[in-house]
């Protein structure tokens, strides 16, 4: 009798064992489920989140990332025009117009640029959907401290020829020079979204060209250096 309340007993709090983990899996849902919603609120992407880290830990795998960039060389981009250099694991542009460019296999995607600095001159772009031709077609983001008292600035490039800007957003106290920015842009349908150190800084909307690669642009001077790139879904 006793070896069965024994077993009884152990069978017991085995139970009341297995109840709490499947609580505390219950709540640990609950709490990623609230804190998932809390930043699809503030516009953080998740994925966003979950690949950055991933990247951190040297980890790509799960996140479909079409390419990355440490800029150790130039071997897969076509310099168009310009002084480009790898230095120390930077990418360096400038003076004057300077265009490089990258295929992507995807027509959506997100480029995030790591350690964007500009020393000097009137700005710098990040092209995207864009076909190098010649002659190229595509759209340009565009860090513009040039552009009045500084702005924010999407382009459309046709032929060749950069177009009157679609979107812009004036930004006369920003800081634009000799800070490390991380800089973003993501490309969704007909809709893209310029990001700066992790705030949507522009919006702009055109359905002209639907798919091609990646690009970075000098002009009026600059001189800017990248840390590195990642292109993902």
């Amino acid at each position: 009798m006793s070896d069965l309340r024994s077993r009884r007993g152990f069978a017991g709090a085995g139970s009341g064992h297995g109840q709490s983990v499947v609580e505390y899996a219950l709540l640990v849902s609950l709490v990623a489920g609230a804190l998932a919603l809390a930043m699809a609120l503030m516009g953080i992407s998740v994925r966003g989140v979950y690949c950055s880290v991933a990247r951190g830990l040297g980890s790509d795998a799960m996140c479909g990332v079409y390419f990355s960039d440490g800029f150790d060389d130039l071997s897969g981009w076509f310099v168009e025009r310009g002084k480009w250099r790898v230095s120390d694991g930077l990418l360096h542009g400038g003076r004057g117009e300077g265009r490089i460019y990258r295929d992507v296999d995807a027509d959506d995607y997100t480029i995030t640029i790591d350690g964007a600095s500009l020393a000097k001159g009137r700005g710098y772009g990040v092209f995207f959907r864009t076909d190098p031709g010649p002659p190229m077609n595509g759209y340009s983001f565009q860090y513009d401290p040039g552009w009045g008292a500084g702005a924010f600035v999407m382009r459309k490039w046709v032929h060749g020829h950069e177009l009157s800007p679609f979107a812009v957003a004036r930004a006369p106290g920003f800081d634009w020079y000799g800070e490390d920015r991380q800089v973003q842009v993501g490309v969704d349908g007909d809709h893209f979204t310029a990001i700066i150190d992790g705030e949507i800084v522009l919006e702009g909307s055109d359905d002209t060209f639907g798919s091609g690669g990646i690009g970075l642009r000098t002009w009026g001077g600059s001189d800017v250096s990248f840390d590195g790139v990642v292109v993902t879904p």
